[in-house]
């Protein structure tokens, strides 16, 4: 996801080497980075221009030790860069700023006495007023073109609440899988009166609304998905969601789009004629592309922007103030950029230059000199927020500085590095060396694995990767087949074929990296999670090169997992069937199949209320592992979903984790006090 502008600050040099490699040159300080340094990095996001133009409101989150949580803020900057000034600052953390219309007022997201509700300060500053006061959380919202009212989104409370609630009092509270859903709604709230609005109602759930500019109407996403009212989530894997339109006033909906796979994201013209927003024709399939789509807001034929644009396109749409184009982004290999594409049809342009990922963008100003403000990070520098004029994107100006201290750390050398997999296809990786790289030496060499399948790696700054650099590894993390950003052709290669030619790809890696002398091939271990736990499970039945492994909410057996996910639709096209249709091919690419080939030592890791990837995945790996006599531990992790979240588990699992492959590799180091119970705990010796 990465311009020869004025964007290489100090340090971001980027040398395109013969042999095709991009290297990052490693730099700044001679301190090395830990686990506790890593979370301590600010992260930026969600920048958005003020309407005049002039100043940018943005979120920081941050490790808050105390409560032991990440934290978010909204804070403010001008737009031709000077001081920054923090606006909120509850103890539970804000989010989702936006301006009102006169520019006055930001309305945000927080929890402060009653769940996720809509709040209004002003940009001076001053005590913060709640505007909503919902039963559920408000899941997003909208300011009406005219500032008067607020269009948002909540779950709705049951007719029968009391019943349940004296239901679950008297212990006859059973839960019929999927039925009793509730589904969340469209409301509007005067925001002097706080008089509500039900606009929408129905066994169906609203999302993405924006108000049309006139003020009349609010377009929305109808999904056909709910929610039950108990710990069990269900999403319905609906992927046959429409655009609708509802008069701000009150009526029925209007259906605008019928495509049978999923629209989302509708955005209208400047004008209010047209509706842009991003589509995908089949619903069955977890890898097709993501197009930009325009169509009348009247109805009527569509118009696909970006039928030839090489990959999936439409995360963050936003129209050109003009109305003549729309601004789009999309992942681009290793790198992510902003690409720009007429109305009216053409091919779409690449407006953002260099190797470097371009995030969350918001595009402002007049038709005669609109501007752009972008996050942007690369390998050796965090997140900051870049302001632009879109025609003349080299006066590209930085206007913050939120981890000025990674200039006191060492950073290893990241370098995108490329290979042949099988039948020829071209493969690329990021290859982060470890501190202090002496050429002609060998080192312990950690092959990463990515989610997904159709996840990728990126060459941004991982602050995990540089804190294995600073312990004295070298990191491996590829994009085999199968990955996204590198087109249609290469995301789907791997249909019907997860742990074939992609684990192919990436041993290919492997030899690779030890093929340039990097990597001792006598010190390799491996680790992934969610697919590349699975990977993770996979490889080491497949091969024993490895010392150790550790496997985060790894899927052990496909044919188990189709009735226990929440995504069984996702197995019915990567395995091209139902289990029970296709019961050859869930059990070929199942590691339980080979469970019995396994003598690399593994640690399993996994959050106790995972849906994604339900915890008996891990426990019958765990259990077929441990009756076999194979060095293994089991780590479950309270409170924890599908990822680690809580900084004191990140912790904790990155200890252990630097432990175990330590003790696998040989390797002796000396470890804080306070750390050591942690590391050797459960037989990480």
């Amino acid at each position: 996801m990465r311009m020869r502008i004025s964007f290489l600050p100090l340090v971001t040099i980027l040398l395109a080497l013969a042999v095709g490699e991009i290297a990052a040159v490693s730099a700044f300080g001679d301190k090395r980075m830990t686990i506790e340094d890593a979370l301590a990095i600010k992260q930026i996001g969600a920048p958005q221009f003020s309407p005049d133009g002039k100043r940018i409101a943005y979120t920081i989150s941050e490790w808050d030790k105390k409560e032991n949580r990440r934290i978010s803020h909204i804070w403010l900057v001008s737009a031709d860069g000077g001081p920054t000034a923090r606006l909120t600052n509850g103890d539970k953390g804000e989010s989702s700023p936006q301006w009102s219309p006169d520019g006055s007022r930001i309305a945000f997201l927080a929890d402060r006495d009653k769940g996720a509700q809509v709040w209004i300060i002003h940009v001076d500053g001053g005590e913060a007023e709640k505007l909503t006061s919902e039963e559920n959380n408000v899941q997003s919202f909208r300011w009406s073109p005219d500032g008067k009212s607020v269009a948002f989104v909540t779950r709705n409370t049951p007719k029968d609440k009391a019943e349940r609630e004296k239901r679950k009092k008297d212990k006859f509270d059973t839960i019929v899988v999927d039925s009793d859903f509730s589904f969340s709604h469209l409301w509007t709230i005067n925001v002097e009166t706080k008089e509500k609005k039900r606009l929408t109602d129905g066994d169906f759930s609203v999302s993405g609304q924006q108000w049309s500019p006139d003020g009349s109407s609010i377009a929305f996403v109808m999904s056909k998905s709910g929610a039950q009212e108990s710990s069990y989530i269900d999403i319905s894997e609906d992927r046959n969601t429409d655009i609708y339109i509802v008069s701000a006033g009150g009526g029925a909906p209007r259906q605008l789009t019928n495509n049978l796979g999923p629209d989302s994201n509708p955005q209208w013209s400047p004008d209010g004629k047209w509706i842009a927003y991003t589509s995908n024709p089949e619903p069955k399939s977890w890898a097709a592309k993501t197009d930009v789509l325009l169509i009348p807001a009247a109805g009527g034929a569509t118009r696909n922007l970006t039928k030839d644009f090489f990959e999936s396109a439409g995360f963050g749409l936003a129209w050109a103030p003009d109305g003549r184009s729309l601004y789009f982004s999309s992942g681009a290999g290793m790198y992510a950029h902003i690409y720009s594409v007429p109305a009216e049809g053409g091919k779409a342009a690449k407006i953002t230059r260099e190797n470097r990922n371009y995030g969350g963008f918001d595009v402002a100003g007049s038709a005669a000199e609109p501007k752009i403000t972008y996050t942007v990070n690369d390998s050796m520098t965090p997140d900051d927020i870049w302001v632009a004029p879109l025609k003349q994107m080299d006066q590209a100006k930085k206007v913050t500085w939120v981890n000025p201290e990674i200039k006191d750390f060492a950073l290893g050398e990241t370098s995108v590095i490329r290979w042949k997999g099988p039948d020829d296809f071209d493969i690329e990786g990021l290859l982060v060396k470890p501190i202090g790289y002496e050429e002609g030496k060998r080192y312990p060499l950690i092959l990463q694995i990515h989610g997904g399948p159709y996840g990728r790696f990126s060459d941004t700054f991982n602050s995990r990767a540089q804190v294995w650099a600073a312990n004295g590894y070298a990191v491996l993390m590829p994009n085999p087949r199968g990955s996204t950003g590198y087109g249609v052709k290469f995301t789907t290669a791997n249909v019907g074929d997860w742990g074939g030619k992609d684990f192919k790809d990436i041993m290919a890696g492997v030899d690779a990296v030890v093929a340039k002398g990097v990597a001792d091939p006598g010190k390799l271990v491996v680790m992934g999670g969610s697919y590349g736990g699975f990977m993770t499970f996979w490889t080491v039945t497949q091969t024993d090169r490895f010392k150790a492994a550790i496997g985060h909410a790894g899927i052990s057996d496909w044919y188990s997992f189709h009735g226990q996910s929440d995504i069984p639709g996702l197995m019915e096209y990567g395995f091209v069937g139902q289990p029970w249709t296709s019961a050859e091919t869930y059990r070929k690419w199942s590691p339980m199949t080979y469970v019995d080939r396994v003598k690399t030592p593994i640690i399993i890791t996994h959050g106790e209320r995972d849906l994604r990837v339900p915890i008996a995945q891990a426990e019958q790996y765990y259990r077929a592992l441990k009756k076999r006599g194979v060095e293994v531990i089991f780590l479950r992790y309270p409170r924890e979903g599908h990822g680690i979240q809580e900084p004191n588990h990140q912790i904790d699992l990155f200890e252990r984790q630097l432990a175990w492959f330590d003790s696998h590799l040989g390797i002796k180091r000396e470890r804080p006090a306070e750390t050591k119970a942690a590391a050797t705990t459960g037989g990480a010796k």
